[in-house]
């Protein structure tokens, strides 16, 4: 009885503080991958009343009860709905490896997770302080030099010339901010894109760990050598090709990648090559052949070879995944301030933000198993 009446109360306050956010509603079509006829069939309305309700120019919502049948349908949370976080990232900014392969479905799901962690990210500035502050790239006159801007930021973040241990946490101790592009959108490789003048990474762990890093590499490219862009789709396929080469040079530096290549380049030595730089085997082989370590023909022979072997699939003795440090210690000091309720003020619900935080919710909440 007393459940009942806590329920009933509770259903009372959220009906007298709702408002409806029309672009969240936007929102959760793209990422469930909704039509309109879809939504019209679960409030048993016409498609008419959906693009009403979708039209911000257009005052109609639906009441109270159709939100909390949209809530259950769609699986997610009442206070979805009811946000009054108001940000938006359009295409123009966001940096996408292979824009043009992706369906507007994912790239529209892709920005509604950025929107996220824009949120996320404010949450977190409120609750914690002193986080790593974003310093900028101090190498303008670079950018048309990916190879040089790569070394040059080595230089600048103090790397030295030998592999990066983990370039998540690398990312985060200079103040980028790194997230997981949930299961849901696996179509769509890694992006990146500044809000407010700070940097946000988004990962596919869907992906192998080495692809992963170069993938991490690939998008501090685009955030070093494309800032100034209005328009970061202008001249895409140049910008990801200089965005590739200064990943190549910004986790195998030429010199000590020259210098330490074992003088015999057959299969078993490549694959202990790899492991070292902690890249592809693919990588390793299109570095080696750039840098002049071999031939053409060894080079083409070299991905046959790695494509009979279902390497280009699987990658041979890979790596272990690496993840968020600063974000994990952010999760935990959250948790042990604030308990379920950390993650029950964001309004758009536990999952997503578990989902684009690598799980670490989920993990740190795990029963501990006691021994006996």
């Amino acid at each position: 009885m007393k459940t009942h009446l806590k329920l009933d109360i509770k259903m009372r306050v959220m009906k007298s503080n709702f408002e409806f956010n029309k672009r969240r509603l936007k929102i959760a079509k793209d990422l469930k991958g909704k039509t309109n006829k879809d939504l019209a069939n679960i409030l048993s309305c016409t498609e008419v009343t959906i693009s009403n309700y979708l039209n911000e120019k257009k005052t109609s919502a639906p009441d109270f009860e159709k939100v909390v049948i949209l809530s259950e349908s769609l699986n997610l949370p009442f206070s979805f709905f009811n946000s009054t976080f108001e940000t938006q990232v359009i295409d123009e900014q966001i940096f996408f490896r292979s824009y043009s392969r992706i369906k507007a479905q994912y790239r529209n799901s892709a920005r509604a997770y950025s929107e996220f962690a824009i949120q996320t990210l404010e949450y977190f500035d409120k609750k914690i302080s002193n986080l790593p502050v974003f310093q900028g790239f101090d190498i303008d006159t670079l950018v048309n030099e990916p190879e040089k801007a790569a070394l040059t930021l080595r230089g600048d973040w103090q790397l030295g010339i030998l592999p990066i241990k983990n370039i998540i946490a690398l990312l985060e101790s200079h103040g980028i901010a790194v997230f997981r592009l949930p299961m849901e959108v696996k179509e769509v490789d890694a992006f990146s894109f500044y809000h407010d003048g700070r940097p946000i990474v988004f990962l596919n762990t869907a992906k192998s760990a080495e692809r992963m890093r170069f993938d991490a590499a690939h998008e501090l490219g685009h955030l070093v050598l494309h800032s100034d862009d209005k328009n970061v789709l202008e001249n895409m396929k140049d910008k990801e090709h200089e965005a590739d080469r200064f990943a190549s040079s910004f986790l195998m530096p030429k010199e000590a990648f020259v210098a330490m290549a074992p003088n015999n380049l057959n299969l078993p030595n490549l694959i202990s090559y790899k492991k070292y730089w902690k890249v592809s085997l693919a990588a390793m082989n299109y570095n080696l052949h750039t840098n002049g370590l071999l031939t053409d023909w060894l080079y083409r022979s070299n991905c046959i070879e790695f494509s009979k072997q279902g390497y280009s699939k699987s990658e041979p003795e890979p790596i272990e995944r690496e993840k968020p440090i600063l974000l994990n210690k952010i999760i935990k000091v959250l948790l042990e301030k604030e308990g379920r309720s950390f993650y029950e003020n964001i309004d758009f619900g536990f999952q997503i933000l578990d989902d684009i935080t690598f799980n670490l919710i989920s993990e740190n909440t795990k029963p501990k198993l006691r021994l006996l």
